[in-house]
């Protein structure tokens, strides 16, 4: 396969849906949340589509009469659920390790998340790749999350890369949206909620269905 894409010093991530599947804690962790809050517990269909928004935004969507201070102990419950089950109940996304193993160290590696940063670098840990990531932004490191492109620029600026020779990937238009915005390349991963029709539509530059496509797609 030709590369699609030329002179790449960067990559950037999004974490959940894209380099890891946490789907299962999310979901049981969201209702465990809802649950201890009082509200009832909805389908994990419906969470699943909420995921890769952050959780001030999640919640609402689900829960549209709480105000500001229930969403943040929504979130503190889910916290609290979250960690102790996120680690053996996370798995990595098809072709993580031999996209790490190809492109690491020489090519720069980053994640731009829209959950906390320690969430995802626990379970990298556990995963043990993730001293092989440069910098992980989390949603503690921005004032906007995804789709406005300060996580990815960020990101950017940690690595010491230009926009141009840069690819975000992303499993969600708001992870394409914010690569866009921010100057880089773009690869969409396709879902079952996000098909590669979808993923273009955002503007993907191109598309994959696991990690290791990266592989002969960019010429690092």
């Amino acid at each position: 396969m030709t590369p699609v894409f030329h002179d790449i010093r960067a990559l950037i991530f999004d974490f959940d849906g894209t380099l890891i599947d946490a789907s299962i804690p999310i979901c049981r962790s969201f209702n465990a949340a809802l649950e201890r809050f009082g509200a009832e517990p909805v389908e994990e269909v419906e969470i699943r589509k909420l995921i890769g928004k952050p959780l001030r935004e999640m919640f609402p969507a689900v829960v549209p009469s709480i105000g500001p201070d229930e969403i943040e102990q929504l979130i503190d419950y889910y916290r609290e659920s979250f960690r102790p089950m996120a680690a053996a109940l996370s798995r990595p996304m098809p072709g993580l390790k031999a996209m790490l193993a190809h492109f690491h160290p020489n090519t720069k590696l980053g994640i731009a998340t829209s959950r906390m940063s320690d969430g995802a670098q626990i379970i990298l840990g556990a995963l043990q790749v993730l001293d092989q990531f440069d910098v992980v932004i989390g949603l503690q490191d921005v004032d906007n999350a995804k789709p406005h492109p300060e996580p990815v620029l960020k990101a950017l600026d940690a690595l010491q890369t230009e926009p141009a020779h840069a690819i975000m990937v992303g499993d969600i238009p708001a992870d394409i949206e914010a690569g866009k915005r921010a100057g880089t390349h773009t690869v969409g991963m396709v879902s079952e909620l996000y098909p590669a029709d979808r993923l273009r539509a955002a503007g993907a530059d191109a598309i994959i269905h696991a990690l290791d496509e990266l592989i002969e797609m960019v010429d690092s």
